[in-house]
């Protein structure tokens, strides 16, 4: 109910502001959603978003291919912390246009250099969210499966991935919002499709109802992935933990 009137406000607000300027510089909610319609209805969405949904899924499984084993790792060695720490803290200060430039001169305009910078850009992020979660393990658990003489692979699968799952998550989803932004400046520099690719087009041609309809067709895909997918699945894995009230 909370969502909904936070929607309802933000739209409300959203149209007394549109009244203060020209709809050419400003167009209101309705305006916005009637041009946004248009394209639905003129069939010129499905593409576009469909290129999206696959270069962000795509770039968020191998960002978690490539982020949750080294933060894993980071967390459990020492050694590979020392070593990895100051190029995690590297990945993440480079800015996500020099992957995707480089990216794009190395292998191609092509779908896997798109997928291969969004992925690269997001790792860093995803690596120190499991970086910590490892190192917030309850170690007395450890501890006690190693009394119980349990073998590495055992303490691993049954200790330490229960606790680490709920940071994996977390990864999930905050790597899902850094992706999102990233795909929208790899189609912008670098491919012919997609809803970065739109935003870019009408950006050239000075339509600012295109360009709001289009931010508002990625928002909403946005939140419902969010609501819809990730909210619900997050639900049902961690029904057990109980709820903190302070």
């Amino acid at each position: 109910m909370l969502k909904v009137f936070s929607f309802v406000a933000a739209g409300i607000v959203w149209g007394l502001l549109s009244l203060t300027l020209p709809p050419e510089i400003f167009p209101g909610p309705i305006e916005t959603a009637q041009v946004l319609w248009g394209e639905i209805a003129g069939g010129r969405v499905e593409t576009d978003v469909a290129m999206t949904m696959l270069r962000v899924v795509g770039g968020l499984i191998l960002a978690l291919l490539l982020g949750v084993p080294i933060g894993v790792l980071m967390g459990l060695n020492r050694r590979a912390e020392a070593v990895l720490d100051v190029w995690v803290m590297i990945g993440l200060t480079v800015p996500s246009l020099c992957y995707a430039i480089m990216a794009f001169m190395w292998f191609g305009l092509n779908e896997g250099a798109a997928i291969l910078a969004i992925a690269v850009t997001a790792a860093p992020s995803i690596t120190i969210n499991i970086w910590e979660g490892v190192k917030n393990v309850d170690t007395k658990l450890v501890a006690m499966a190693r009394v119980f003489e349990a073998s590495r692979p055992d303490i691993v699968r049954r200790v330490l991935l229960p606790q680490i799952f709920p940071y994996v998550m977390a990864s999930a989803r905050f790597g899902l919002g850094i992706i999102w932004k990233i795909t929208v400046l790899v189609e912008l520099i670098g491919r012919p499709n997609g809803v970065g690719f739109k935003l870019f087009y009408w950006y050239q041609l000075a339509d600012m109802r295109q360009v709001l309809a289009w931010t508002l067709l990625f928002t909403i895909i946005m939140l419902m992935i969010e609501l819809l997918i990730l909210k619900p699945i997050e639900r049902r894995i961690f029904a057990w933990r109980p709820q903190v009230a302070v």
